[in-house]
């Protein structure tokens, strides 16, 4: 191995596990005179709620999601939970967001779960339990595995073209800068991988313009720096 390809090497490693204070390309802090609301938000800690509102005039918020196939295994449990007589207190029905992979999936299954409303998001082809796979992989085998696993879903369950948003990672490995690079260059508009650990009072979801407000929560993850 040549000294060049050495040092390539380690360049390339290193901006692969780079951390949110030593990436020399890491994004800058957030700035709320330049990100502003619809299109962005941040908060230096996180806990900023937008427009100032005091905390005790904010509804509870909760988020239903589920992992993986929808098929003749899970559906009717689906049509149990979401069977119209659950309601937010406008009077609507609850939604949930479903992360599905290919395997095992019903499209049929999927596509009446997206016309009664819920979201249909990604969550990969192979759901491959590499657990470093996920961390360390290439954004062509993110688009690979990410965007046509959209592709499947529009196709096979007859959803509108670019109807699919969101992505996330199979047991929520993040893939650092080449994941969040492919969802640029894919136009997927949010994850939901990265935690953070409990916090009170709790983080307001925030765009990923600018640094994030958390440290990457677990020792393992790779989280964007970018």
């Amino acid at each position: 191995m040549s000294k060049f390809t050495l040092l390539l090497l380690l360049v390339s490693v290193a901006f692969t596990f780079a951390d949110m204070d030593n990436d020399p390309n890491r994004a800058p802090p957030c700035d709320p005179a330049v990100c502003v609301l619809p299109d962005c938000f941040c908060s230096e800690a996180g806990t900023t709620i937008p427009g100032n509102l005091p905390s005790n005039n904010i509804p509870q918020m909760i988020t239903i999601t589920f992992d993986d196939a929808i098929d003749n295994n899970n559906i009717d449990l689906y049509k149990e939970i979401f069977n119209g007589k659950r309601r937010n207190p406008n009077g609507c029905d609850i939604k949930a967001t479903f992360f599905v992979s290919n395997k095992y999936s019903d499209y049929s299954a999927i596509k009446e779960m997206h016309k009664k409303g819920h979201e249909i998001a990604v969550r990969s082809i192979s759901h491959n339990d590499d657990e470093t796979l996920w961390s360390d992989t290439t954004v062509d085998n993110w688009g690979k595995e990410m965007a046509e696993m959209r592709k499947i879903i529009e196709k096979y369950a007859n959803l509108p073209e670019n109807s699919i948003g969101g992505l996330r990672a199979p047991n929520l490995r993040i893939g650092g800068n080449h994941q969040f690079r492919m969802m640029e260059e894919q136009k997927f508009f949010y994850d939901s991988s990265i935690t953070s650990t409990l916090n009170n009072p709790p983080l307001w979801p925030y765009t990923m313009h600018f640094r994030m407000p958390h440290s990457c929560h677990g020792d393992l993850q790779n989280c964007p720096t970018g």
